[in-house]
């Protein structure tokens, strides 16, 4: 294995099932303040012993990175506002900033 890859797999590697980085129990004893911080940052983290996942650390208030595009409709659609507030704007403003210069 070369040096590169070989302190990729020192720091962490990813749990090929689940696409986290996975760290050692002794990791999370030694670090667990910067490991608190990187999941306060977002991130998931699988906790291993003896080389197989126990746990995961995931934020509390996780809001997903990356969602599908039918989940982005839904959740778009339910926050939408109503069908005439566009006709009742044009008759409260009808101008227009379009013409000013900018």
């Amino acid at each position: 294995m070369n040096d590169f890859l070989m302190g990729v797999c020192l720091m962490s590697h990813m749990c090929y099932i689940c696409g986290m980085p996975e760290i050692a129990s002794r990791e999370l004893r030694n670090n667990t303040r910067g490991l608190l911080q990187r999941v306060a940052g977002g991130e998931d983290i699988v906790i291993t012993v003896g080389g197989q996942p126990v746990a995961a650390l995931r934020p509390l208030n996780h809001r997903p990175r990356w969602i599908n595009g039918v989940e982005f409709a839904r959740r778009l659609t339910r926050y939408q506002a109503d069908s005439g507030l566009r006709a009742e704007l044009r008759v409260l403003s009808p101008d227009t900033t379009d013409d000013l210069p900018l």
